[in-house]
């Protein structure tokens, strides 16, 4: 039984990620009964609160779903369905919906955080409500404790689990995600885009919704460095406007793509291929999906060593992760240094291929899945 409180067929909900899980599964062959959309009303009211306190304070944050009463709600739910149900695990991309659940089945969730490590990467929970930091740390303990298998996208979400709730290493696993894209090219073709692509001007990709979380500022002042030292550069801006003044020439923004459409998807495609680089300086990030779309297309990422971005992007192999504290000069002196060296550019963005190929892919993220629920089924016997 596949339980989330967002809806498993719409390419939009967590950007995809929680349709790709699930197909990912059904791919290999596994079973799935789509429990989606859970206490559906209350979720979209508590959005609308949190929209609306948002509006009166914007640095405040008030929780959606990791309330203790929603978890409560949640595992009701899913115990009445279970009970009409012959299903052999309770499967879920969050680690809230079976935090409460009592059930004689096993229970698996599979996301990209914790808590813990939500709190302490990303500056806007700072101001998380006080009242409610405890239910939240008590939710996710009581997953950890519970659940027979937390499945994290990242060693850096997986290690959290460990050192900030004691959770036994035994039942944790690392599995990647994948590329959020229904049509792949096939690698034969980017093999010859990569060898193909013209090197007497660097195409730079920004593709973000959040400006300011995901570094464009800092983007923007790196190619402005690459621009004056007198290398011909393209940033395209996808996703977001950056706020203030004009923007120089050399900089396209593109500000929404619809994703859910093909038309949409084709852009995206197009728009990644004809870049040498994403170039993604964030501040704050579990494991974006961009990482292994770009990579799709043979497309290096120059991103930072921040959160779960290192088990995305391996320094050398598919990107360059830089360190939290590089500034604008050391993005423009990597991408430089990799534009004038074009025999290393073209390893890299192999590179890139081949870790799509190989490791980040929903096929490969697909097959362990399947291969952990066995081994968890033939262990409890």
């Amino acid at each position: 039984m596949y339980a989330t409180s967002m809806d498993p067929t719409d390419v939009r909900a967590w950007s995809g990620t929680v349709r790709f899980i699930a197909k990912s599964l059904e791919d290999q062959q596994v079973q799935m009964r789509d429990l989606g959309e859970l206490q559906r009303t209350r979720v979209l009211l508590r959005k609308a609160v949190n929209k609306v306190q948002h509006w009166i304070s914007p640095d405040s944050i008030f929780p959606v779903e990791r309330t203790t009463a929603m978890a409560k709600r949640f595992a009701g739910q899913i115990g009445e369905a279970l009970a009409q149900s012959d299903c052999d695990v309770i499967f879920s991309p969050s680690s809230i919906p079976v935090a409460l659940l009592q059930s004689d089945r096993p229970k698996v969730f599979y996301t990209d955080a914790t808590f813990a490590g939500i709190l302490d990467l990303y500056p806007e929970y700072r101001n998380y409500p006080r009242r409610y930091l405890q239910q939240g740390h008590d939710l996710e303990r009581e997953a950890l404790r519970s659940c027979d298998l937390a499945i994290y996208s990242s060693e850096w979400a997986a290690r959290t689990a460990v050192e900030h709730y004691d959770a036994d290493p035994s039942r944790i696993r690392v599995v990647p995600f994948g590329c959020n894209l229904d049509r792949i090219p096939a690698r034969s073709r980017i093999e010859q885009v990569i060898d193909s692509r013209p090197m007497e001007r660097c195409e730079l990709l920004f593709l973000a919704v959040s400006w300011e979380r995901k570094g464009g500022d800092l983007a923007l002042r790196a190619a402005e460095r690459l621009h004056a030292q007198g290398l011909a550069v393209r940033l395209t801006i996808v996703g977001c406007t950056p706020p203030g003044a004009k923007l120089p020439s050399y900089v396209e923004v593109v500000p929404f793509i619809a994703k859910n459409t093909a038309t949409g998807q084709r852009r995206i495609a197009n728009l990644i291929q004809r870049s040498h680089f994403l170039l993604l300086p964030t501040r704050a990030d579990c494991s974006p999906i961009v990482f292994s779309e770009c990579n799709a297309f043979g497309v290096p990422c120059i991103t930072t060593a921040v959160g779960g971005t290192p088990s995305s992007v391996r320094d050398g192999f598919n990107g360059m992760a830089l360190p939290l504290e590089a500034d604008a000069d050391a993005y423009a002196a990597c991408i430089a240094g990799l534009m004038l060296d074009h025999d290393r550019y073209r390893a890299l963005a192999h590179g890139a291929l081949n870790e799509h190929h190989e490791r980040l892919n929903w096929n490969s993220a697909g097959l362990t899945l399947r291969r952990h629920l066995e081994e968890l089924l033939a262990a409890r016997g």
